[in-house]
């Protein structure tokens, strides 16, 4: 992956990126957000109903939030937020985008990287979502690699230009320790998100000799950016 060797994380995940990826990062609206899960190369098998259904629901759910014409932008935010909280976990998220640092920091820096990454990211995908109101996701099919691991597969489609691209998403559904579903990836043209992150904040923490902190001051900085931009899109 081609990365701007600036010191920075790639604003929103797109600066520094071959322009394949950065279109297929672009429709992170697409979907919700990544995390941690095992990627083996174990064969797929039948089809889940119940997983397909949940990523059906919940992507109507986070839609109806960011299409509300009665929500203020702070109630808009706030209602997101919960959304993206209910459907994700973010700490698995946080820790696997560290990758092996995440075994050498202290917990209190650890903690700390939690909560600015779930700020971020929780900015990253209301941002991206933004960008593709009235856009719909049909879900067409699904494919169980265990008990608890399923890729649904969906396509991303704009209802009023029967002539728009459709672009492919898959969903990794996993499930977490209390058996409740949440969505630990998203592939978009061919790259997960996860793993892309991942290899980001590695990348970004090679740079700056490990040191967490840096990273943590780097996402909140992205954070304040995206919400600041969020802001001056709604008020147009």
């Amino acid at each position: 992956m081609e990365r701007a060797m600036t010191g920075r994380i790639s604003n929103g995940l797109e600066q520094g990126l071959l322009p394949s990826r950065r279109k297929a990062l672009l429709l992170i609206g697409a979907g919700f957000l990544l995390a941690a899960g095992a990627f083996g190369t174990e064969p797929a098998h039948a089809a889940d109903a119940g997983a397909e259904g949940f990523v059906r629901q919940n992507i109507d759910r986070g839609y109806a939030v960011l299409n509300s014409t009665t929500l203020s932008n702070e109630q808009r935010s706030a209602q997101f937020r919960q959304f993206m909280l209910s459907v994700t976990d973010t700490r698995r998220i946080a820790l696997f985008t560290l990758g092996p640092y995440a075994n050498r920091a202290p917990k209190e820096e650890i903690e700390t990287f939690v909560q600015a990454f779930t700020e971020y990211a929780v900015a990253v995908y209301e941002a991206r979502l933004g960008k593709y109101k009235g856009q719909t996701l049909k879900v067409t099919g699904s494919q169980s690699r265990a008990a608890d691991d399923t890729i649904v597969t969906a396509d991303v489609i704009n209802p009023a230009d029967a002539n728009a691209p459709v672009y492919k998403a898959s969903f990794r559904v996993r499930k977490d320790g209390g058996g409740r579903m949440i969505v630990t990836d998203l592939q978009i043209e061919g790259i997960w998100l996860a793993l892309s992150q991942r290899s980001d904040f590695t990348s970004f923490l090679q740079q700056h000799n490990g040191r967490i902190g840096d990273l943590i001051v780097d996402l909140k900085r992205q954070t304040d950016m995206l919400r600041s931009g969020a802001a001056q899109a709604s008020a147009r």
